[in-house]
């Protein structure tokens, strides 16, 4: 066990701490401000990693990467050197006699061999020619490529929604449990804790819009009875809500009607109040 108990807020964020420890390190967060304000934003960047999730891209990220591939300006090739450079100690080694191509001059008034050297030159013309063809396409498909690939990062990155992921985390987790109220007018709410999570969300259903210039405000309820504003929702309606804050101790989940922006305490008696019981 670790001697240093601050030393524990990293891995207690990440609920990598055994029986123990945990319970040794939440009697000491109780009373210690800088080990919950580490624990809250540890929690709040682990959330954060745990939505970088891939999903599928779009279907007309295929076609868009054929159609570049046509349009995209390739690099023109190096050109590598061919000599090579002769060491001054050693002698220079004299070229291995190669007989000269039969030729027959019936058939042209060229010198003989200028034929065979004529044809020779085309054909590595037209190796060299294909050779700088098929590297440039090479090149092309590649640039393309990563273009794309790049695109469809910054596409993954910005098409997520850090909140959907958490509340789809949160409803799938093993240790969800269910907590249901209905309201008045037939509308229910119902709330699903996490523990593992330290998470909660809200689930609404057939629930009426505020009223002008209010809002209604999340609340959840510690041991004591005080009340931690735990976010806005965005109006009335379907809504699937993650409560801010830690939810794994919290005795309730509630609403209120509040002023625009919300407010720090509850002004009025909560609509619904969930009991985590």
């Amino acid at each position: 066990m670790s001697e240093d108990i601050h030393a524990l807020s990293g891995a207690y964020a990440v609920d990598a701490l055994d029986d123990i420890e945990r319970a040794r390190f939440e009697r000491h967060l109780a009373g210690c401000s800088a080990c919950q304000a580490e624990v809250d934003s540890l929690v709040a960047a682990a959330h954060q990693l745990s939505a970088l999730t891939d999903v599928a891209p779009p279907p007309s990220l295929r076609a868009k990467v054929l159609a570049e591939i046509a349009t995209v300006r390739p690099l023109p090739p190096l050109v590598v050197p061919q000599s090579q450079p002769v060491d001054e100690d050693e002698s220079p080694v004299a070229p291995t006699p190669v007989a000269a191509p039969t030729v027959d001059t019936t058939s042209s008034t060229s010198p003989a061999g200028s034929g065979a050297d004529e044809l020779e030159d085309r054909r590595r013309s037209r190796s060299a020619r294909g050779f700088s063809r098929g590297w440039r396409l090479v090149v092309a498909a590649a640039t393309v490529a990563v273009l794309a690939i790049g695109g469809f990062t910054v596409w993954r990155q910005v098409s997520q929604d850090p909140q959907r992921v958490m509340a789809d985390q949160v409803l799938a987790a093993a240790d969800a449990t269910r907590y249901g109220e209905r309201l008045a007018g037939g509308a229910t709410a119902t709330v699903v804790r996490s523990s593992s999570l330290h998470r909660a969300v809200l689930i609404t259903s057939g629930m009426a819009q505020p009223p002008a210039g209010k809002v209604f405000q999340l609340w959840l309820q510690d041991a004591t009875g005080h009340m931690t504003s735990a976010g806005l929702m965005p109006g009335g309606g379907d809504q699937v809500v993650v409560l801010s804050g830690d939810a794994t101790h919290s005795k309730g989940a509630g609403i209120t009607v509040e002023p625009a922006g919300g407010s720090d305490q509850p002004t009025s008696n909560p609509i619904a109040f969930v009991a985590f019981a």
